[in-house]
């Protein structure tokens, strides 16, 4: 894959900058091809995203505001989902390192995740910033945003001068974070900030209660803040949570503090950092509301409705396939009264109705053909509206941001309104319903695939409970077949103190 980088008039920084975007789930036996991307290249990429609330737009608008010339690449984003096929990955690396080649720049800023795989590799964004340091030699600064979800790895760490994750999760900090890394990585072009990093990994998976506004989170997140404050020679302070279904060598939690020349100062906070993380990594277990039990509260408490229910087993946002009949059947079984609205994945659904045509009525069965240990649904119902699925969200999460859900359908079934798509998207967005026709006004619930981050989007919109659904994304590791992750708490009984901290510079 080429992308064509114009020249840049003389002027300030000649920055290459690029994303690469995907959240991998090793166990969605579905990979991520390019048909699940949007790609723009070239200039292209910085008109598509210089008004993005993501990192990417937060980086572009920070350089652009600081005077640097853009040697745009290429931004490629999908959902989260299988893991990326090993090909489409080694085209997109490629088409950066022809550019790096090509035009020699000052330096380099990306959006990555953090916590992308391929069908061959465990560390494909490791294996990127290392090609780049290879093909521009030790002088050239690199820096990237990453996801707080990011399986940071020591080549990552090796490879780049600055990675700044968000702060925030649900990530209400994306587009500060793009800024933060830009306004990094012009300290370190100026000689303002000579970087020295301190990486402490910890064996563990957290199993919910993660949000960083309450729990143990908050409590981690308020000290690194102050041991910033009190110490001016450190400059980032980035704990990355990893997301839980990466099955690769090494993952776990990282904490990975950035210092101006001070290794002592990075390697101490560090150190202590870690330490509270891995002393709290039993509070990091969710209990959450069975389904039948929320429906039940949905009935009573009218004057709260509507309510957005994030389907925690079947999260797109996670990484999960978005097939999980499981809702649907539980509100055709327990609550057939309720005005609801929901998405599955089923492109065989999707063909079906199309081809029944707007107004008609159908037996069909949807969901259940991807998720091992699902089943088809079988249901009746009338279609009542077919689209293309393209939406824009509304935000705050990922606003501006466009979506592709391919062909869909709205298929009626008794009150419920099923979101029928052809393919994953990001439904945590007032806007995936309200695109197809199906008002917020006219619902006592709705469903979005995501446990946090809908939060942000539905914000004085609808009332938010997460609930414990069946899927690839419940918070269970030991019902999942970790591989090569392991040994790794709390499946197996590890202890790694003392810490090993490894330092960078």
């Amino acid at each position: 894959m080429t992308a064509a980088v114009p020249e840049r008039p003389a002027g300030g920084p000649r920055i290459l900058v690029g994303q690469l975007w995907q959240e991998s789930h090793s166990f969605n036996p579905q990979p991520t091809g390019l048909a699940d991307f949007t790609v723009e290249l070239g200039d292209r990429l910085v008109a598509a995203n210089r008004e993005a609330g993501s990192a990417l737009g937060g980086l572009l608008r920070a350089g652009e505001a600081a005077g640097v010339a853009w040697l745009p690449v290429l931004a490629a984003r999908a959902r989260p989902g299988g893991p990326v096929e090993e090909p489409l990955f080694a085209g997109f690396l490629e088409a950066f390192l022809e550019a790096a080649r090509r035009e020699r720049p000052d330096a380099v800023c990306l959006e990555l995740h953090g916590a992308l795989l391929t069908t061959a590799r465990d560390d494909p964004e490791g294996d990127l910033l290392a090609a780049l340091r290879a093909a521009l030699g030790p002088a050239v600064p690199i820096a990237a945003a990453l996801d707080l979800h990011a399986d940071l790895t020591p080549a990552m760490v090796a490879a780049a001068d600055l990675l700044v994750a968000y702060k925030t999760n649900p990530h209400a900090d994306m587009a500060e974070t793009g800024a933060r890394t830009m306004s990094l990585l012009l300290d370190r072009l100026a000689g303002r900030l000579a970087p020295v990093r301190a990486l402490v990994k910890l064996p563990f998976l957290t199993r919910g209660n993660d949000e960083t506004g309450r729990g143990p989170l908050h409590d981690l997140h308020a000290l690194a803040r102050r041991s910033g404050e009190r110490r001016p020679a450190l400059r980032d302070v980035s704990i990355c949570n990893v997301n839980p279904f990466v099955d690769a060598p090494g993952a776990g939690q990282a904490v990975l503090v950035t210092a101006d020349g001070d290794a002592r100062t990075a390697e101490a906070v560090a150190r202590d950092l870690a330490e509270r993380l891995w002393a709290a990594r039993d509070l990091f277990v969710e209990r959450l509301p069975s389904v039948e039990e929320t429906l039940a509260r949905v009935r009573t408490e009218r004057d709260r409705r509507p309510f957005v229910l994030g389907d925690q087993g079947d999260r797109v946002l996670a990484g999960a396939p978005g097939d999980s009949p499981a809702l649907l059947r539980a509100l055709l079984d327990c609550a057939p009264d309720l005005r609801a609205a929901l998405p599955i994945v089923d492109p065989e659904a999707v063909a079906r109705c199309t081809a029944a045509g707007e107004g008609a009525t159908l037996g069909l069965e949807v969901g259940g053909r991807i998720t091992p240990g699902f089943a088809p649904l079988a249901v009746e119902g009338r279609v009542e509206r077919l689209g293309p699925g393209r939406f824009v969200n509304r935000g705050p999460y990922m606003a501006g941001v466009p979506v592709e859900l391919g062909d869909t359908a709205v298929l009626a079934v008794g009150q419920v309104r099923v979101l029928l798509t052809s393919r994953a998207g990001l439904v945590q967005d007032p806007e995936a319903y309200e695109s197809h026709g199906i008002l917020l006004k006219d619902l006592d619930l709705l469903v979005a695939k995501s446990a946090n981050h809908y939060k942000l989007s539905f914000a004085g919109l609808a009332t938010p409970v997460t609930v414990d659904s069946p899927g690839l994304s419940r918070f269970a590791p030991r019902e999942l077949p970790f591989a090569k992750a392991r040994p790794l708490h709390p499946i197996d009984a590890v202890d790694p103190l003392p810490l090993a901290v490894s330092l960078f510079s």
